[in-house]
């Protein structure tokens, strides 16, 4: 996800398409349900993609990414988000 995100806007428009996603995907979910989002969170963005969605992030799970289809093999992690309703 980090690459393609140079400024505010793209930013801000990412956000607000994942919020918008995760807001219309409720209606079919149950009352106590769990989400989770696999995401390398660069930007510290998922805390408020969260929030906007009326959601919270009640767990964290960092898991190391071993293969990559990148020519770039550096370090690289990705989380694990847990989300339920607030």
């Amino acid at each position: 996800m980090g690459h393609f995100l140079k400024d505010k806007a793209e930013k801000q428009s990412y956000i607000q398409g994942l919020s918008d996603v995760l807001n219309n995907a409720k209606k079919y979910l149950v009352e106590d349900y769990d989400i989770f989002l696999v995401a390398n969170d660069k930007y510290n963005m998922y805390p408020t993609i969260a929030e906007n969605a009326g959601m919270q992030i009640v767990n964290q799970y960092k898991r190391p990414v071993l293969n990559r289809t990148e020519k770039d093999k550096g370090a690289y992690s990705e989380i694990i988000f847990h989300l339920k309703s607030k």
